[in-house]
């Protein structure tokens, strides 16, 4: 008999326990339901590498695992602040969004703010939304040798512009996801050609500033220069052309493996530029006008303006060209803020100029950046232009036909390494920064 109660009582005993179990996770379900399908409400997981975190890395972490990318459902994007080392959730558009925040130790981008821990003298964050990491000054310490050789087998070097901050990374598949990246610009130009042509019945034969079609685009993206041969480049209004070889300085495969694909700002200022007040284009303004809605067809609907073509403000590709605003931002010296709010368009004092690495005297290089002119009496203008940097060091207008420098512009893969060396001039021009692998 007492066996039997015995029993009886383990047995109330374990009912009693599962059933409370129970209810512990019916409570946990609905608190978890409830908290995460809240249309506000975002749910992030993180990891490093593959392996999932119980929470994210701390700045200084001792792994030092830094933020990678980010995957987000629901097309909701991560911006990372990598100085206050917090992510922000954007685009949410939709309830119950999953972000997965993935971590790595020694991404190339690690490498330079590593870097920039030491030297502030030519590195610094800029004053955007993004907090960029540039270089800056008249002679910093930024080459790199990412495996480029002429015909004599001399290394075709390429200058470090800086790490920009959510950068948006377009894979095989036509996904998207943000990351800090590299980026380079040619040290020296690949020669004097047109941004765009046309024929003489569309805009007076002086091109279009849409870079999403433009020639230049395609020469640096699927012609001579991405396959390292030689072509026919356009140098004149009317579609001219000119023999151009590219087979000692184009891309090789092995560097092209070393680039990725993201999404480029197209946009511009928002008015017409015999209209605009000049004062207003600084780095920072034209930071914002890049990333805005506005293209350079906006205020030229005349008859020379008569183009067909679609407008876009971004465009996915390899190989672009510098903006505007990384000219303004690369100003250093004493005069580096005295300069940043001065116009661009009055640049030629030789103060602002002989403190900046990209400027180089007595040439005109191409910008990304398009802008058109406003309607007027025949005449008068209407067309549409793109910016440049001028010889003088100011900013000037050209029309796309029209023939500057070019000096191809780029974004690194983040999983790229670069070699050791501990000499104090690593990275001058005698001595640049190598990649793993380069020989």
């Amino acid at each position: 008999m007492k066996k039997i109660l015995n029993k009886d009582i383990c047995l109330k005993i374990i009912v009693i326990f599962l059933f409370f179990t129970l209810m512990l996770i019916i409570f946990q379900f609905i608190n978890t339901y409830k908290k995460y399908n809240k249309k506000e409400d975002v749910y992030l997981v993180f990891y490093n590498g593959e392996q999932q975190l119980s929470e994210m890395p701390q700045k200084g972490n001792l792994d030092n695992l830094r933020f990678d990318h980010a995957e987000c459902n629901n097309g909701a994007n991560i911006a990372w602040n990598y100085q206050k080392w917090a992510p922000f959730v954007t685009n949410i558009s939709k309830n119950q969004t999953r972000c997965k925040l993935y971590f790595s130790s020694n991404l190339l981008s690690d490498y330079f703010y590593d870097i920039a821990d030491k030297d502030t003298t030519n590195l610094t964050y800029d004053d955007t939304s993004e907090v960029n990491l540039r270089y800056i000054g008249a002679s910093p310490k930024n080459y790199i040798d990412i495996g480029d050789r002429d015909s004599s087998g001399e290394p075709i070097l390429w200058r470090i512009i800086g790490v920009m901050n959510n950068m948006t990374v377009v894979d095989e598949s036509g996904g998207i996801h943000l990351e800090n990246l590299v980026k380079i610009i040619r040290a020296y130009n690949i020669g004097r050609w047109s941004w765009d042509s046309s024929s003489n019945e569309v805009n007076r034969g002086s091109g279009v500033n849409e870079w999403s079609q433009a020639d230049l685009m395609t020469t640096l993206n699927f012609g001579a220069y991405w396959n390292k041969e030689s072509g026919q480049c356009y140098s004149g209004e009317n579609n001219k052309q000119t023999a151009c070889d590219f087979s000692s300085i184009g891309l090789t495969p092995g560097v092209k493996d070393k680039l990725v694909k993201v999404r480029w700002n197209t946009g511009t200022i928002d008015e017409a530029i015999n209209i605009i007040d000049r004062n207003k284009i600084t780095a920072k303004y034209m930071y914002k006008a890049e990333r805005s809605d506005i293209n350079g067809k906006a205020y030229c609907s005349r008859l020379d303006c008569n183009d067909n073509v679609p407008r876009t403000t971004t465009w996915d590709g390899y190989i672009g060209l510098m903006y505007l605003s990384d000219y303004g931002y690369a100003v250093g010296g004493a005069k580096r803020y005295s300069c940043l709010v001065r116009t661009m368009f009055n640049w030629d004092r030789g103060d602002c100029e002989v403190y900046n690495w990209f400027y180089i005297y007595g040439i005109q290089r191409y910008t990304l950046t398009p802008v058109s002119s406003s309607n007027g009496p025949t005449g008068s203008g209407g067309y549409q232009y793109v910016f440049i940097i001028g010889a003088s060091a100011d900013v000037e207008l050209k029309v796309p036909a029209g023939d500057a420098y070019i000096q191809p512009t780029a974004y690194l893969k983040n999983n790229i390494k670069i070699k050791e060396n501990s000499a104090s001039d690593y990275g001058s021009k005698s001595n640049p920064f190598v990649i793993e692998g380069v020989n």
